[in-house]
């Protein structure tokens, strides 16, 4: 049965386990915590990254004419 399955020893598998728990550890210490959304919000990182030819514009200045009196 032995050359059905890849052997791993408690070692090998310990010391994988070590690393993975070391790299979630480091992403977690590094990533920024927000408390509530209003420190999200006032964050650099809370704005939209897109493209240079995408305007922002207001909700109620729309690129077409339209006729409200129908």
């Amino acid at each position: 049965m032995s050359r059905f399955h890849s052997m791993v020893s408690r070692r090998d598998f310990m010391k994988a386990v070590g690393l993975a728990g070391a790299g979630l550890g480091a992403s977690a210490a590094i990533s920024p915590v927000f408390h509530d959304m209003d420190e999200f919000m006032s964050s650099p990182t809370a704005e939209w990254k897109r493209p240079w030819y995408v305007k922002n514009r207001e909700l109620e200045d729309p690129t077409v004419e339209l006729d409200w009196s129908l």
